[in-house]
């Protein structure tokens, strides 16, 4: 059952990651017709250059559960590549426990009033030809939130596993 749950956990991060992978594109498109736009067309739109924060946060934030999932997180590694697989399993398990998981707490804590405070008054950009939608934005604060959580999960599930079960 624990094994499900983990694949299940990672199998929504690895799609989570593939669709934002496609984002980057998306990104350099876009920048590339403002460019056009702007320099060969004389000619600008304000709600085209905010889309790109808009994409950027998208990338970023949602794709970070997708990054730690993948282990391409940054680690400062100067012991752990020498640790068997059940010292990397503790230094993992205890890290996402006292560290990544406080952290998520506080995050989801502090992200939830600010993002629902957004919506409540549907928040447009302050640039009157920009976005209307800020609140979309600020709530990829709570993407990031539920995919590292969901990656959070399936860590302390796989490492847990591996030390409190003895599978090496």
């Amino acid at each position: 059952m624990v094994d499900t749950l983990i694949r299940r956990l990672d199998k929504f991060s690895a799609k989570t990651g593939d669709f934002l992978s496609l984002l980057p594109l998306l990104l350099v498109l876009l920048q590339f017709a403002i460019v056009l736009l702007v320099y060969v067309f004389s000619s600008g739109s304000v709600q085209l250059q905010e889309s790109l924060q808009y994409i950027n946060a998208m990338m970023f934030l949602g794709g970070a559960g997708y990054t730690a999932f993948k282990d391409e997180h940054v680690r400062v590694d100067l012991l752990y590549c020498n640790f068997t697989e059940r010292g990397k399993a503790k230094v993992n398990f205890y890290g996402t426990l006292f560290l990544l998981v406080p952290f998520l707490i506080l995050f989801w804590h502090a992200s939830i009033p600010y993002v629902a405070d957004s919506w409540a008054i549907l928040e447009t950009s302050v640039e009157s030809s920009g976005l209307p939608f800020i609140y979309i934005l600020k709530s990829t604060l709570l993407l990031f939130a539920f995919t590292m959580s969901v990656h959070a999960v399936a860590d302390l599930l796989r490492h847990g596993k591996t030390l409190f079960a003895g599978d090496k």
